[in-house]
């Protein structure tokens, strides 16, 4: 299972941080990167606890609507929903950047955007095709993801690229909150092995060290990677695609682009898993009479959820063709954080209601209010636009929530 929350972890955010955030936060990259990693760990800490309380698959959302009611977890299935579809939007962004290096005409911006919707519709039609086809695709794709990037981290270790920090100061005015999303985006996704946890052996044992030893390895991966852009690219700030940059610099131009195809592989399975996944959330949320009954309709052959799955691609697509990059990864951080404090809320609750927990952090209450403070101070810091996206999109699943559920509908869903 740490193997799980390592390979979930580590995805499209890895390609994109190293750059982002040496432009973006410039001498204070380190700082910012070590202030996300805390973050993320008060994050985790808590989501451990309360994990341990459950062993029922539904992670985030199974907690809130534990500790503070259905609506309260409704909202944060929701905004899980909200943010699969802008992370699977910014991963398609950094897939085409990697893809430009074995096919320059990618830089342009009609060819993205005909790229990136062949490249929906493809996977929409494989899962349409039933869930066995989805999930061949997806296991096929990933197969690469770490085998490259270890060399690359251990030539971190090797060139000390500690002692070669950016001299560049921080990107005027916001630069040091554009570095800490983009390291947020690399991290976030550690929440997936309790979303699963029905299916395991004993999650109430095996939960807490999954989560909190795969978020080890990855945030100790990612150090080691941005040592190596420290250490290998003169101007680590100024590539686009800094581990195809390193890859050519340390074995020549054949280096580059195979680490170009093992990037875009590596993105095009987080795609392939996100496609599979996201639409039966939005199934789930219409099956429990959340969202309109058409979301939960089964193919009478196939027996996926295909109307979810259009939906889903068509959003994916509007995301991707019409939101920039940075833009993506704060609706991202900013949906995701209200998750994880309500993960953190629901430890201080539950352990008011119930008593301790199987696994009991020491000191979980003053973790989960520190956590729910680095969750109001992202919330801050970031773009108030994304802000207002997320709220905005909140209250449309809010609306529509109330809709289903007005007392006409229940009827009419009785009657049916």
């Amino acid at each position: 299972m740490i193997a799980l929350t390592v390979n979930v972890i580590v995805g499209a955010g890895v390609y994109a941080m190293p750059a982002g955030l040496a432009a973006a936060a410039g001498r204070w990259s380190l700082a910012v990167l070590i202030a996300a990693f805390v973050a993320v760990a008060l994050f985790a800490l808590s989501l451990a606890e309360v994990a341990s309380r459950f062993d029922r698959t539904g992670g985030p959302q199974l907690y809130a609507n534990a500790a503070f009611g259905p609506l309260a977890g409704f909202s944060v299935g929701w905004l899980l929903a909200v943010s699969r579809v802008a992370v699977f939007a910014a991963i398609a962004h950094v897939m085409l950047d990697y893809a430009a290096v074995l096919w320059p005409p990618l830089e342009g911006r009609w060819e993205r955007a005909l790229v990136v919707t062949a490249f929906i519709a493809t996977l929409a039609a494989f899962n349409l095709r039933g869930v066995t086809r989805g999930a061949m695709i997806g296991n096929l794709l990933t197969l690469a993801k770490l085998l490259p990037l270890v060399p690359i981290a251990l030539a971190g270790l090797w060139y000390a690229g500690w002692n070669e920090l950016p001299s560049a100061e921080p990107q005027q005015p916001d630069g040091l909150t554009k570095g800490l999303l983009l390291a947020l985006f690399a991290c976030f996704g550690f929440e997936q092995s309790a979303v699963i946890a029905g299916e395991m052996r004993d999650p109430r044992r095996d939960l807490a060290p999954s989560i909190l030893g795969g978020l080890a390895l990855a945030c100790g991966l990612y150090l080691l990677l941005m040592f190596a852009c420290f250490a290998l690219l003169p101007n680590t700030a100024a590539s686009t695609r800094p581990l195809a940059d390193i890859a050519e610099a340390l074995i020549g131009p054949a280096g580059g682009m195979l680490m170009a195809a093992a990037a875009v592989l590596s993105c095009a399975g987080g795609l392939s898993g996100s496609m599979l996944v996201s639409p039966r959330i939005f199934f789930a949320l219409a099956e429990g009479g959340d969202l309109p009954r058409q979301l939960a309709a089964v193919h009478p052959v196939r027996r996926t959820p295909y109307v979810a799955i259009v939906v889903m691609a068509m959003l994916a697509w509007l995301m991707a063709i019409s939101g920039g990059f940075l833009y993506l990864v704060s609706v991202f951080v900013i949906a995701r954080i209200v998750a994880y404090g309500a993960t953190s809320a629901a430890l201080i609750a539950l352990r008011r209601r119930e008593g301790p927990a199987p696994v009991s952090i020491p000191g979980g209450p003053i973790i989960a209010v520190a956590a729910l403070l680095c969750c109001v101070a992202i919330a801050f810091s970031t773009s108030w636009v994304a802000v207002r996206d997320v709220a905005i999109a909140l209250a449309v699943g809010l609306t529509i929530r109330a809709w289903m559920r007005r007392p006409a509908a229940g009827k009419s869903a009785t009657r049916s």
